[in-house]
Formats: C-alpha cells, structure tokens, sequence
C-alpha cells in the first residue's frame, strides 16, 4: 500500500516516462500536467499535456481491506481506499505538418507497448522531484497500469465542456490501476487467549423430504413431470390435477395454450408462459361463501423475467386471494394477495424482485388464527409478514373459480378473466392446501422440492 503522495506519484511518472517517449520521436515536443485551459495554462506550444479529471473507486479492491476495526473499535489492519486515475491526454503542434498525431501515435504506442510504470522509474521521479519526498508507490505490490479508454463524442463532448472557454484540442483518455492508498494508523495486536472456550453443538440435520400427497389439506397437484396433455406444436392442452380432486387446469383455445419445456429444470420438464394471453383454467376448485377460507398454504417453483404486474395464480384478489408479482417502480416482486370477509384486500409483497430468470420457491401461507396471519417464503426463508385483517377469514362470498397465468373474476369455470397481466415465465411444479401448514411440514415440503430439483 502507499501513502497520500501515490497519485502525484503516478502523474509525474507518467510525464517522465512519455517525455522520453515522444521526446525521441518528435526532437521539440515538450510533456506537461497542468488544466488545459487555454493558451495561457501553461500547455506545450509542440508537445502533450496529462490531465487528472478524475478519480475513481475501483471496483474489484473497494472492500478489500473490510472490515478494518473490531467490535470494540480498536484497529484491526490498516484501512486503505483503492482508486482508479482518469487522464486526459491532449496534443498541441503545428496542425500543417500534423504534430499533434505525430505525437498522438508516438504517445499511444509508448503505452501499448508497455503499460505500466517501472519501479525503477518510479523512484526516479520520486528522486528528481522534491516534493514527492517519502513517496513509497514504488513499493507497492500492485504495479499501475494504463489503459486507453474509448469515449463516445458525448462524453468528450461533456469532459472538455469543464474546461472554461478552452476549443477542443486532438485527446486521448487513459485509465490508471490500480492505485492502493493507506492510512498511516498501525492496528493493535489482538489479545492473546487468556482462557480457551469450546463448545459443543449438535448436528443439524434438514427436514426429510415430504410427499405432496402425504400431507392432508391438499387440493391442487401440478407437476411438470407428470400427466400433461399437449397438442402437435407442444401446446398444453391439460395439466392433470396429481391430488386426487380432478381439480385440472385446461386451455381449449390452442392460441392461449402455454407451451411444455422440456428438461428446464435438473432434466425436468416445465410449463411456459408468454405473457401475451395464454393462461389455464382450473376446473371445479371454487369459492363461493364468506370466509370460506380459514388457512391455506400454496408453493410453486418459478422462474420469471418480466417487469410487468404478473398473475401466478388467481381466485380474484378483490374477492378471495391471489400470487404473482409488482410491476410499477419496484417491479418482480412477489405479491400475496387476500381479501377479508370485512375490508379491503391486503397485499403483502417480498423487499426484493425476483423476475431475474432464476428459479425460485415461492411459499405463500395465511392462518386466520395465528399472529401474524400471512407469510411468504422465499427458498426456504421468511422475507416478508404481516398481521393481516387478523381473526377474519379470507372470503367475500362471491362465486369465484381460479386461472393460472391470469387474473380471476370468473363466477363459472373458465369464466371471466380480470385484466391483462399475464404470467411470463415457467411454473415446474404447484401445490395448494386448504390450511396452514405447520413449520416442519413446509421444511419436509422445502426438502422436497430441493432434493427434485436441487
């Protein structure tokens, strides 16, 4: 690491090293490093000028050096701040016998050809010039390399708006990285062990997996890997329901049929949706008494790119409840929907998006008798809760029956849909229960789909 003097450091290093470049290239070219302002800023009549516009933090060591001091505030290592140097290299001459590209392709060859500061150079600017005393950059394990950066006419355009009342001159940027500046504060020693503690834990070992079938309360079975019917072009025709209710999810018109994928997801196959208008119905699974709902517990394996509002699964959100994701300003996040015998529907939604095209479990679950009342899980871990129209059950009293990919207001089977927001993106497999599954029986259900899918 180096000290407070790296970066001019860098800057008179870089002049020395390119005023013997393009010194031995063009006899009367001079390198300078002051703000080209003009005529009267101090740039060569014949030469090149290196201007810093701008330092940066570099990505890759930002957080190197974390965390820097212990709970007790004492100083664990030195901190340091890793930068990366913007330059602009401009070029001055007489434009009729084209010095300033003369000295242009004298100055990049230089750098390509080896794009870096020596540590022999590096002491050598430190020695010839005087108030670079104590500058230890030539110690530093990380050399400073150079890289021409390419700027659009934009962004030229903006750099040189800076330079006040100054005309655009023949430019170049350069980038210089990485440059590592510490603190001259020495951490303490930790102190040694004055008395050894061992403790014992026991091993933990996951849930064993759960049968969806094995548990009571289930309602609706959809496998990707199990009973699907599908026309000549691979469009669904039938999803077959794998609970023994016959609760099936169709599409009889094949433009709004979704299409089978095969071996998406560890080999196995899933459901895809466009987004445009294909969606599936489910047949006989209804609602239709006030708080007819007193727990549930819904898990589908998804994955999902869209920004738009999007609808999973759909018994009308503004009558009984419904899964799918935001659009809007914070968009793909999962959004649980429940509407109360009294008032108005709750929408609990998860702090982050998931519409990034990876595969997620997604467990949705509400218990009218419990605090709080509704839950969403995401790969096994609670991300969102809420005391949700507590002591009512979910249920206005209105006919409703459910869609896959599209929002509900059907009072018949394959009824009414309510609105345009489709699902896009694949479902591998989907189980409803009609109550609130304990803690260890969604862990054996998590350990399910993770030794299926992994």
């Amino acid at each position: 690491m180096s000290n407070y003097l790296a970066i001019a450091t860098v800057t008179t290093g870089l002049v020395r090293y390119l005023q013997g470049a393009v010194g031995a290239d063009v006899g009367n070219a001079v390198v300078t490093s002051v703000r080209p302002d003009g005529p009267n800023s101090g740039v060569p009549e014949v030469g090149v000028n290196i201007f810093l516009y701008q330092a940066t933090p570099n990505t890759a060591w930002r957080n190197h050096d974390l965390p820097t001091r212990r709970p007790d505030g004492t100083l664990a290592q030195r901190p340091q701040i890793a930068l990366d140097l913007h330059y602009l290299l401009t070029f001055y001459g007489d434009e009729t016998l084209l010095e300033p590209q003369r000295i242009l392709g004298s100055t990049v060859r230089a750098l390509h050809a080896r794009p870096i500061l020596t540590r022999q150079e590096i002491r050598s600017a430190v020695a010839a010039t005087p108030f670079l005393v104590g500058a230890d950059l030539a110690d530093e394990i990380e050399t400073v390399k150079f890289t021409p950066v390419s700027l659009s006419l934009e962004e030229l355009s903006k750099l040189w708006s800076v330079l006040f009342q100054t005309t655009y001159t023949l430019s170049i940027a350069y980038d210089a990285s990485v440059l590592l500046i510490s603190s001259e504060s020495q951490p303490q020693l930790a102190q040694p062990v004055l008395e050894p503690v061992i403790q014992v834990f026991g091993q933990v070992k996951p849930s064993a997996p759960v049968e969806p079938d094995a548990l009571a309360g289930l309602e609706l079975w959809l496998r990707g890997d199990a009973a699907i019917s599908y026309d000549t072009s691979g469009a669904v025709t039938q999803w077959s329901d794998q609970s023994g209710n016959d609760n099936h999810a169709v599409q009889g018109t094949a433009a709004r049929r979704p299409t089978l994928l095969r071996g998406v997801v560890k080999g196995k196959p899933a459901v895809h949706f466009d987004g445009s208008d294909d969606y599936l119905a489910i047949e006989q699974l209804n609602y239709a008494a006030a708080g007819a709902i007193t727990g549930m517990t819904l898990l589908a394996l998804v994955r999902s790119t869209g920004a738009d509002a999007q609808t999973l699964v759909s018994f009308d959100r503004n009558e009984y409840w419904q899964v799918g994701f935001t659009g809007g300003g914070t968009p793909g996040q999962a959004r649980w929907s429940t509407r109360p015998q009294a008032g108005a529907t709750n929408d609990l939604n998860t702090p982050g998006s998931l519409a990034d095209g990876r595969w997620r479990l997604i467990c949705v679950r509400f218990d009218a008798t419990a605090t709080p009342t509704k839950q969403v899980f995401v790969d096994g871990i609670l991300v969102a809760e809420v005391d949700a129209h507590p002591g009512q059950n979910v249920g206005s009293g209105t006919t409703r029956f459910g869609f896959v990919g599209v929002p509900s207001q059907a009072a018949s089977f394959d009824g009414t849909t309510g609105g345009t927001d489709f699902f896009r993106g694949d479902l591998a497999e989907l189980v409803l229960y009609d109550r609130a599954l304990t803690d260890q029986e969604r862990d054996g259900l998590e350990q399910y789909f993770i030794d299926k899918y992994a």
